[in-house]
């Protein structure tokens, strides 16, 4: 079995406003996440959007569309976490959760999801293949930080492609329980945020790090399940985080749905058998 890191980059543009959090607020807006770059000779704070977001969304994307193909309920809270979360670390009574060397293989071969995101299970670590970059807004301040193909888009300053919107919440009668009489003043809250402007264009990139053909046909679908629901970010039922998503290159994901459907039995046999060590 021949393993290969193959790298795959591209550019994730805005149809909607896009607001990605941090923790720090201005008055009563809440800012877009910020880091520091080394930029002309000095550290400047810019806005991006976290690979960790982007890792978790399509988590647990690939997660609901294994299980869904498989016809299989996840009926184990400790399971739950391990595969849509990563699940947590935590001790165990003895020999119970512990992965041997056999079981580790087979995880690996058969719940290709795992193999390639990795999990934390009882006491143990699973490591994952896969690395996702943050999308990181093509600008000026960023050009020397995307590879060279990418430079082009890098024409306009940070501030060009940030904007402000906001959004309120209103008091709806009888929530409370309590009787509202005529005289009781209406509450509602406005709630300022920092958005990146319909338009913006970022560059992203995913790595996977000693892949099989196998795994790589699964960030092929991965990238796909992305594309039928293309969006990132907070407030995505309203409007916010719509995305276009174009890649350098097309992963051909039919060896991985073959493998599926050839396989289901085997996976499902195998989720009942990690979601009995907690039971």
């Amino acid at each position: 079995m021949k393993l290969q890191t193959r790298k795959i980059n591209g550019i994730i543009t805005a149809l909607s406003p896009i607001h990605h959090g941090g923790n720090e607020k201005t008055g009563a807006s809440q800012l877009l996440r910020r880091q520091k770059f080394f930029v002309d000779g000095r550290p400047m704070e810019l806005p991006f959007v976290s690979g960790n977001a982007v890792r978790g969304y399509l988590r647990r994307l690939a997660m609901q569309d294994i299980l869904q193909r498989v016809d299989y309920t996840l009926k184990n809270t400790s399971l739950y976490h391990a595969l849509f979360s990563g699940g947590v670390l935590e001790s165990v009574k003895k020999n119970a959760g512990q992965l041997d060397l056999e079981m580790r293989k087979k995880i690996q071969e058969v719940l290709i999801p795992i193999s390639v995101y990795g999990m934390s299970y009882g006491n143990q670590v699973l490591p994952g293949k896969l690395k996702v970059n943050e999308l990181l807004p093509l600008c000026s301040e960023t050009k020397a930080l995307v590879p060279s193909e990418f430079q082009k888009y890098c024409t306009h300053e940070i501030y060009s492609f940030l904007d402000h919107s906001f959004f309120t919440r209103k008091e709806e009668a009888g929530v409370s329980g309590l009787e509202k009489s005529e005289n009781d003043p209406t509450v509602q809250m406005k709630v300022d945020i920092e958005i990146f402007i319909p338009g913006t264009k970022f560059f992203h990139g995913f790595v996977l790090v000693k892949g099989t053909d196998l795994e790589y046909s699964f960030l092929g679908h991965l990238i796909d399940l992305w594309k039928n629901l293309p969006y990132i970010g907070g407030k995505s039922s309203s409007g916010f985080g719509h995305l276009s998503i174009d890649y350098d290159k097309t992963i051909p994901n039919k060896l991985y749905l073959k493998f599926i459907e050839e396989h289901s039995s085997e996976i499902v046999n195998l989720l009942e058998k990690l979601g009995s060590w907690y039971d």
